[in-house]
């Protein structure tokens, strides 16, 4: 029995995640790390303004759409139940159904949302339910 989310994380990395090729979904600098203690489930990327974000893998947009706290949002579900997500985008180029290839634009940094304090990327991995660190599978 798995005791904590990072017992849980630890378990996922051994299940052949680091076998998979993460696309970089955006050039830029980390600003904010994955903090689970802080509920910060994804890592910020600050970046230009209309900067293309590209997907991280190949995979079928399960939402596309405007929220009030984080803007303009895609998710995607890939295999293996893998979730990528990318928040306060300043505009999207997918709908919901759309299958997009890894490294395919899906839309631009911008600053989106209430919680957005600047142009960036807040960028989410999620594997079997759980949010992981990106940053121990993407090179940003």
């Amino acid at each position: 029995q798995l005791e904590s989310t990072s017992d849980k994380v630890s378990a996922n990395k051994l299940n052949g995640l680091s076998n998979y090729f993460f696309f970089t979904p955006v050039n830029g600098v980390v600003t904010t790390s994955y903090n689970i203690r802080e509920e910060h489930f994804g890592t910020d990327i600050a970046a230009k303004e209309n900067e293309l974000i590209k997907a991280t893998l190949d995979g079928t947009v399960i939402f596309a759409g405007y929220t009030t706290d984080d803007g303009y949002v895609v998710q995607i579900q890939h295999n293996n139940n893998l979730t990528s997500v990318y928040k306060h985008q300043l505009s999207i180029t997918k709908k919901t159904g759309d299958y997009v290839k890894a490294g395919e634009p899906i839309g631009v940094v911008g600053n989106t949302g209430e919680n957005s304090n600047g142009p960036h990327l807040h960028f989410e991995i999620w594997y079997n339910g759980f949010a992981i660190n990106p940053q121990d599978y993407v090179v940003f």
